[in-house]
């Protein structure tokens, strides 16, 4: 064990997708004896990727625990998604874990995906480190670094490529001057070669200044001239990443086995442990997420940050009381039960309908907010029209959606009134398709389509007239006289000019109703109406055959009648969004979103990344991420955020009116 520590450590693994996050979790699995052989992504025989989505899709769609033990150490590894539509997943795996491994594909370098990840992180104040994967693949290790120290800050290499014959074959350890080379996975000291000496050199002396710049007393005697090495040197690394002051960067290659036992030794050296975050104390726990199991039921995921918990003990939450027969420990699909939790412990609480995605759970007093990590959720922005296929379907997806929900908060699901759809929100075209699957799982079909886009209507002059409604019957007859003006403003407000008595004031309430159920469906083709001051100066009424209703009648007549008299027009929504690429592919965006009717709004960099800012119709966007890809060769991301109504071009609302009442006939 390592002195004076923790024996637990819980760690998010995160990085962009295909950075190899779970081949690297199975070659830690296989290397400290928790699987007999290593499963294969290809194969869909991992052990973090059990669900029927992430085996079709051939990538991680849900965060999978694989606890390890290592040197009488436990390990609570958290292998998150790495596409940004899990962007749920992701956020939860962070918020359970008290530091983050990142992943970085050699191959191809910093992506969307590792700065999301380093930047929740970063929020969420963890220490981080990063992990060099598939240089065995290619790759200029050297010219990454560059890439990791502009993107991410103060990143300190601990490991050099050892090259034999053109081939990566082991590492070099900058810290200690020593050189490893691996032969199936077994570790071999060889000296450090003749050509990489000087290199190793003087990378070792980037560390030693960096590392001496964190710690005043060490600094001192730097300054002085004194030699600065051993025990001291490596406790202020150490307490430099766990201080967040350094980013160590370590290699490891899960296909070929080189540095993952040296990277669970810098994971158990470096990184911090539970006390170390959180202190001693009562039971305090939180779901970092929900999974329904068809034999389990909803199984809880939860993060134990601190005390102990043994079968049988209960638990407080905002929900209540919380009993736990038994205690379980999640290794994939799987649930193995312990017989005692402490501090760090992921465990998985099957047959949880009471437990929820972000509940905190407590023993002793209620704990404070702020007690427990939070990373809020972005707003979805990729939307599809849900509809069931069949009857049985229909009768059964209010549950499903339910349990759908329930599993992924990340996904929002809303009525669009203006349309009569049900929209479904989600982060990107693979969420949406594993949501379908898994509606699919519950035993619900659906089909997804392009939502209608929620135009509006509205005026854009003075106008007046008149709405008399008058109806004569048997008995009492009905009697109603409107006189209504309508006048463009920022939003609706309803003014009352009558003088003299011609309406009493009785009837106010009710030509409002009249004139707020004609705003419903507009002039032009039938979409609501919106920016107008209704005014009503004038009108006439029968003491016997006057009624709220007759002047409800009169109102809607009044308010047809002004509008098509006030130069009506068609509205669009407009979105602002904000695109993240590769700077080579800045040029590409900004055409493709003027070409969707786009105003750019501006340009900022954000570390080796464009982010692009425009203003675009709604219309223009909705399939805007299959587009994406193509344009950016797979590394771009983008945002949606609703912004503000303007007038559809007329060649293109012309278009519109006469789609929707060519709809209406049929």
């Amino acid at each position: 064990m390592i002195p004076g520590t923790s024996p637990i450590r819980t760690v998010a693994l995160v990085g962009h997708a295909g950075s190899g996050k779970t081949t690297l979790t199975e070659a830690l699995l296989f290397r400290t004896g928790a699987k007999e052989r290593m499963g294969r992504v290809e194969d869909g025989t991992t052990t973090t990727d059990y669900t029927p989505e992430a085996k079709l899709h051939r990538t991680t769609v849900r965060t999978g625990v694989a606890p390890l033990k290592y040197k009488d150490h436990r390990i609570f590894l958290l292998d998150a998604p790495g596409y940004g539509d899990f962007v749920g997943e992701i956020r939860g795996a962070l918020e359970a874990a008290d530091a983050a491994l990142v992943a970085v594909s050699a191959e191809n370098g910093v992506q969307v995906g590792t700065e999301r990840a380093w930047t929740v992180a970063e929020r969420l104040a963890l220490p981080r480190m990063v992990v060099v994967t598939k240089l065995d693949k290619g790759g200029d290790y050297y010219a990454l670094l560059e890439d990791l120290r502009a993107t991410l800050g103060h990143i300190l290499p601990i490991d050099l490529p050892l090259y034999q014959g053109g081939r990566w074959v082991g590492l070099i350890d900058v810290f200690h001057g020593k050189a490893y080379r691996y032969e199936n996975g077994q570790e071999v000291e060889v000296p450090v070669p003749e050509e990489e000496r000087e290199r190793a050199e003087r990378f070792r002396q980037e560390v030693l200044e960096a590392i001496v710049e964190t710690d005043e007393a060490l600094l001192e005697k730097y300054l002085e001239g004194e030699e600065v090495t051993g025990e001291a040197l490596e406790k202020a690394f150490h307490e430099a990443v766990r201080k967040g002051l350094l980013y160590p960067v370590a290699l490891a290659s899960g296909m070929e086995g080189i540095g993952v036992l040296p990277l669970l030794d810098l994971i158990l050296e470096a990184l911090p442990s539970p006390e170390e975050r959180f202190g001693e104390g009562p039971a305090l726990a939180k779901v970092f997420k929900v999974q329904v199991d068809p034999f389990m039921g909803q199984v809880a995921y939860v993060r134990l940050y601190r005390g102990r918990l043994k079968p049988g003990d209960t638990l407080q939450s905002e929900a209540g009381a919380i009993r736990l027969p038994h205690l379980y420990v999640p290794l994939g699909k799987d649930l193995l039960e312990v017989e005692e939790a402490e501090g760090g412990y992921i465990l998985g609480v099957p047959k949880a309908e009471n437990l929820h995605r972000g509940m905190v759970l407590w023993q002793g007093e209620r704990p404070e907010s702020e007690a427990v990590p939070f990373a809020r959720l972005p707003e979805p922005n990729v939307p599809v029209a849900l509809r069931p296929k069949g009857k049985t379907d229909e009768a059964k997806l209010g549950e499903a959606l339910r349990k759908l929900l329930e599993e992924d908060p990340s996904l929002k699901l809303e009525r669009q009134e203006e349309t009569g759809e049900f929209l479904l929100w989600g982060h990107g075209e693979l969420h949406l398709a594993t949501a379908k699957e898994r509606l699919a799982d519950y035993g619900v079909e659906v089909e997804f389509s392009v939502p209608k886009v929620p135009y509006r209507e509205t005026i854009r002059k003075v106008a007046e007239g008149q709405g008399k409604y008058k109806k004569q019957t048997g008995g009492h007859g009905q009697y109603g006289d409107v006189w209504l003006r309508l006048e463009p403003a920022p939003e609706y407000s309803f003014e009352w000019r009558i003088t003299g008595g011609v309406i009493p004031s009785k009837y106010q309430e009710a030509i409002e109703e009249g004139i707020l159920e004609a705003a419903k469906k507009g002039v032009l083709a039938g979409y609501p109406v919106m920016g107008f001051k209704a005014i009503v100066y004038n009108g006439s009424y029968h003491e016997v055959d006057s009624s709220d209703l007759a002047f409800q009648i009169a109102a809607s007549m009044a308010f047809k009648k002004v509008m098509e008299l006030a130069s009506p027009v068609l509205l669009e929504p407009i979105y602002q969004i904000k695109v993240i690429a590769p700077q080579e592919r800045v040029g590409d965006i900004l055409s493709d979103l003027q070409a969707r009717r786009g105003r750019i709004l501006g340009m900022e960099q954000e570390g080796a990344l464009a982010a692009v800012r425009a203003e675009v119709p709604l219309a223009e966007v909705l399939e805007y991420y299959k587009a994406l890809p193509s344009l950016t060769g797979g590394a771009g991301a983008y945002t949606l955020e609703f912004s503000h109504y303007a007038e559809v071009p007329p060649h293109l609302a012309q278009k519109i009116v006469q789609e929707r009442k060519s709809a209406e006939e049929t």
